[in-house]
Order: C-alpha cells, then sequence, then structure tokens
C-alpha cells in the first residue's frame, strides 16, 4: 500500500512539473523583457549583430528584449551572470569560442561550467582568422614561408594576441613544420600595426580587423584558417587545402539558455534567430562586418558544432600546452 501511495506521489509530482513547464513556455515570452548578456562592450562587433537580431525579435516575439553588455574577465563575467540566472527563457547568454572553450584551458577555478551550466541555442555566425604578412617579405603562399624560414631561420617574428590565437598559431606551425619565434600582444590593433610596421612578419587575426588591409593591399593574405575560402576573399586559400592536417580554426558566436530552460523555448528561440540570419538586412550586415551567417540555427546544429569545437580546441591546447592561471 505504502509503494502504491508513494508510485503514485511521484507520478502526480511529475506531472505537476511537467503541467508547470508546458505552461511557462506557453505564457513565454509575455511575462517579462527578454535580456541578453554579452561579454563584449558597446560597439564592438559581436554587440553590434545582437542588437541587430533583437530589434526582430523584439517585433517578432511582442516582448522587449534588452542587451547587457557585461564586458570584462575573458567573458566570465558575463558568464557567470547568465550560468546563475533563472532557467525560464528571459535570459541568455551571447558567447565566444572564449567562454565557452578556452577559458576552460586558461583559468583556474572558472566561476562556471561551460559544459554544464548552459544549452546551445543557436550558432550565429563564424568567421575564420587570415593568415597576414608583411608587404615588404618574398612569399606570398605558406609553401614559399616554409621555404623562406628554412634559408632564413629566426628572421620571421610570430605575432598573436590571446590564449586561443596562441594555440592557433603554435597548431599551424606543427602543421606547417616549422618554428617561429612568436611574439605576445594585448591589443590587436598594436599587433596589426607592428606587422605593417615590418616589426614582425606573421600574424592571425580576425576578419573583422584584418579584411580592410587585405582588401586594400596593405597587408597580403597567405591563407585564411577557416574549414573553406572566405567569400570575401576567395582568391586566398584555406589551410586545409594543402595542409589537411591543420583542419579549421574560426571565430564564432552563440546563443544559449541557462541549462534547465523548456525546450519549447529552446525551440522557439532559434526558430527566430534563423528567420532573422535569413533577412536581406542580416546578410549585409554580416558582410560589412566580415563573418558568415550559420547555415543551420538549430539547437542540434550548435550542439554538434560545439562538441566538434571543443574536440578542435583540446588537440591546440596540448601542443600549446595551455596551462590555467
Amino acid at each position: 500500500m505504502k509503494k502504491a501511495i508513494a508510485g503514485l506521489f511521484q507520478v502526480v509530482v511529475v506531472a505537476a512539473v511537467a503541467a508547470a513547464t508546458t505552461a511557462t513556455a506557453q505564457e513565454w515570452p509575455r511575462r517579462k523583457v527578454i535580456e541578453i548578456i554579452i561579454p563584449s562592450a558597446a560597439g564592438s562587433g559581436p554587440d553590434a549583430t545582437i542588437r541587430s537580431y533583437s530589434e526582430h525579435l523584439s517585433r517578432n516575439l511582442g516582448q522587449g528584449v534588452v542587451i547587457t553588455n557585461r564586458a570584462g574577465g575573458s567573458g566570465t563575467i558575463a558568464a557567470s551572470a547568465a550560468a546563475r540566472s533563472d532557467p525560464d527563457g528571459y535570459t541568455f547568454l551571447l558567447a565566444s569560442l572564449s567562454q565557452l572553450i578556452v577559458n576552460k584551458y586558461t583559468i583556474k577555478n572558472l566561476s562556471y561550467d561551460p559544459d554544464k551550466d548552459f544549452q546551445p541555442v543557436a550558432l550565429l555566425n563564424r568567421a575564420p582568422y587570415i593568415v597576414l604578412t608583411n608587404p615588404d617579405m618574398p612569399f606570398r603562399t605558406l609553401p614559399d614561408l616554409i621555404a623562406y624560414n628554412a634559408k632564413n631561420p629566426g628572421k620571421v617574428f610570430l605575432a598573436y594576441e590571446g590564449a586561443s590565437a596562441k594555440a592557433a598559431s603554435i597548431y599551424l606551425m606543427r602543421a606547417l613544420g616549422i618554428d617561429l619565434t612568436m611574439v605576445p600582444y594585448v591589443n590587436p590593433n598594436q599587433a596589426v600595426q607592428d606587422l605593417l610596421a615590418g616589426n614582425t612578419q606573421l600574424h592571425l587575426q580576425g576578419t573583422a580587423l584584418a579584411l580592410p588591409f587585405v582588401k586594400d593591399g596593405r597587408l597580403p593574405a597567405l591563407a585564411v584558417t577557416g574549414s573553406e575560402r572566405f567569400p570575401a576573399i576567395s582568391n586566398v586559400p584555406a589551410v586545409i587545402e594543402t595542409y589537411p592536417q591543420f583542419g579549421s580554426f574560426e571565430a564564432w558566436v552563440m546563443l544559449l539558455a541557462p541549462r534547465g530552460t523548456p525546450e519549447p523555448i529552446i525551440q522557439r528561440m532559434s526558430k527566430e534567430i534563423g528567420q532573422i540570419a535569413r533577412l536581406p538586412e542580416t546578410r549585409k550586415l554580416f558582410d560589412n562586418l566580415g563573418i558568415i551567417a550559420a547555415d543551420d540555427a538549430s539547437p542540434q546544429a550548435a550542439v554538434a558544432f560545439l562538441q566538434r569545437q571543443n574536440e578542435q580546441f583540446a588537440k591546440m591546447a596540448e601542443i600549446a600546452d595551455l596551462k590555467p592561471e
């Protein structure tokens, strides 16, 4: 009798939880304003991207959408705030490679768990890094770089900023079978200026900053690090074409929700993101920012993408010997 009552109680509890979840999803998003937390400063590329989305989301969902900029701490401030939020569909996080993967390898006692605290909603966009060189250098391809370095050991200095670029740069050197002197930078603009001045000879930089210099001829591009050529500079080969062991390395941003957010809300938000990504004005914005819209904005695609990125960066981190600090 007691077992029967206990079993009945469990069924009632499960049914009640399911009913509450369904009710929450059905009323969403009428209850309050939706907040999207981002780890970037106002005016940055990710900020411009999500603000363009927020206008459409607000109109389509019939509810206000606010963007909260919480820059600093390699994105830990924003990610921690989102992780602690109620999983009710009213808080989301816009995150990148740094917050979801790199920080696991570089920060001790991380204040959130990238693998357990969030549910992927949709991949928004991605973009490769461009392998840049100083215009006075005699090489214009990666094979020519290898040949030049063999004849001029110690004369090629590779500039990088941040743990992810460091790992990618070391991984690239391993794929090419060369060893270059690495020069760390904090400011990407300074890294580019020093490359222009000839203080360094090689640099991996994101498309948003690098593309204008490549298009006007100030900085030659040897290759891009994505899985295919980048449309804006389609004459520049991908590293993987000649050195398939490199794989790919890209910058990207993804929308996530706190773990436990009702699945219907995840699916609805993902659907809206996908529809906005296909708008001509969104495509134009992405072209201006030097990024590519994700082909598939579904949660399933985001989960699979994140898994591949984790596997790829684990190899890079091991080769680069990244250590938490």
